[in-house]
């Protein structure tokens, strides 16, 4: 009866394999969780946005009544007034590009059906 030290070629070959296959499972998934990651900063960072523009509404009555009162339609407020004004950090950064996002960008602002101000912002 022979002594067998080591392993053969083909079990080594079966674990590289295994491993091979483990590691490729885990960063697919790794993947997948920094994706979500990133669309779920992306919606609150709008939603940041969107209540600035609320509060930003709130505190200038001109503003707000031309809306209310249908002098215009619908009304765009950039990004960068919303900052000058402090109601939002000057450096957001898009999750999708880790590009700052630009001041120009527009928070469009409109009455919904039921008669209230909604804002909407999309970094599309």
């Amino acid at each position: 009866m022979k002594n067998k030290k080591g392993f053969t070629l083909v079990e080594l070959l079966v674990v590289i394999v295994l491993l091979v296959v483990v590691t490729g499972g885990s960063i697919l998934g790794i993947d997948e969780i920094s994706e979500s990651v990133r669309k779920r900063r992306l919606e609150e960072i709008i939603k940041q946005i969107e209540m600035a523009a609320d509060v930003y509404y709130s505190n200038n009555e001109v503003h707000r009544s031309a809306l209310l009162n249908g002098e215009i339609e619908t009304r765009c407020t950039r990004v960068y007034v919303l900052q000058n004004e402090g109601l939002l950090k000057t450096d957001l950064i898009n999750p999708r590009t880790n590009e700052r996002i630009p001041g120009n960008l527009c928070v469009n602002s409109h009455l919904n059906e039921d008669g209230v101000i909604v804002h909407e912002f999309n970094l599309d």
